[in-house]
């Protein structure tokens, strides 16, 4: 690991690392104080941290690993002016002003409509590594207006520091060697397809959403959806088809939502007739 990387450590005198500390090097960077920010909770303790959740706007501050491509990939991803594009708005600090930082503006978590943004990435042959619901977020309606490419209610990706630039695009890539990331592959399994890796965890947020958001009567068709998305992992070692891309899981939920809503019409349209047969009371 190069010198100067996260994790960034505040330790008492006792040589004991104090976890609800942020650390003085992040307080003292150049940029944080031009900015006037004043990084008081930690996140992921040693790396993020953010502004005091009492005081708008919120901000979150990523100390970055330059032995990693997030940096250039969160360049790249932030260049491309798209609608499909769910990379969250941010800032890196300049290289002259000392190691690099993601300043971001504060989301609210939600996970729902992340196929589309992961479905972009993989046209791009980028491959996120790590979703999850901490890393899938929808723009809070106040948000600070300073981040103009914010928009309400849109959701976005964050944290690339597992991410991969491929030479090879869904359907052609052999599995790689899975980075460390928040969700565990069942038995064991070391190898994945990457692309295939984002969708399995993209169908482990959406279950994990589900239980937290209805924990007792969960949408069937949304569980059926989840399963279909996580499918049966076989371990394969070339081109993944144990469970479908990101771009036909998109097409196949986009048929869903409106099979959905033409029902919820016919099923109006059955209770108007309904009430207009019926004899008057």
């Amino acid at each position: 690991m190069t010198s100067g990387n996260p994790p960034w450590y505040e330790i008492d005198e006792n040589g004991q690392i104090m976890v609800l500390e942020v650390p003085s090097r992040l307080k003292s960077h150049p940029e944080v104080i031009r900015r006037g920010l004043e990084p008081t909770d930690p996140w992921k303790v040693g790396v993020v941290y953010s502004t005091s959740m009492l005081k708008e706007p919120l901000y979150y501050i990523k100390i970055l690993d330059t032995d990693t491509e997030e940096a250039a990939i969160f360049q790249q991803l932030s260049r491309q002016v798209d609608t499909r594009n769910h990379t969250i708005p941010g800032e890196l600090t300049p290289p002259e002003t000392g190691h690099p930082l993601l300043i971001t503006p504060a989301m609210s978590d939600f996970s729902a409509l992340l196929i589309e943004g992961i479905e972009y990435m993989h046209d791009l042959r980028i491959t996120h590594m790590d979703i999850c619901p901490g890393n899938v977020l929808v723009a809070d309606p106040q948000i600070d207006r300073r981040y103009s490419g914010v928009e309400p209610g849109k959701v976005y990706l964050i944290d690339f520091g597992s991410s991969l630039q491929l030479p090879l695009g869904p359907g052609s890539q052999h599995a790689i060697t899975l980075p460390p990331s928040q969700f565990r592959p069942e038995n064991g399994i070391t190898c994945f397809d990457p692309y295939s890796w984002d969708v399995y965890c993209a169908a482990l947020t959406m279950q994990q959403t589900l239980k937290t958001c209805y924990r007792n009567d969960p949408p069937r068709i949304a569980c059926l959806y989840a399963d279909w998305l996580k499918g049966k992992e076989r371990g394969c070692k070339a081109v993944c088809h144990c469970r479908p891309t990101a771009r036909r899981a998109r097409q196949v939920l986009t048929g869903v939502l409106w099979l959905v809503r033409a029902w919820e019409q016919v099923k109006n349209v059955l209770y108007i007739l309904k009430s207009s047969l019926s004899p008057p009371s």
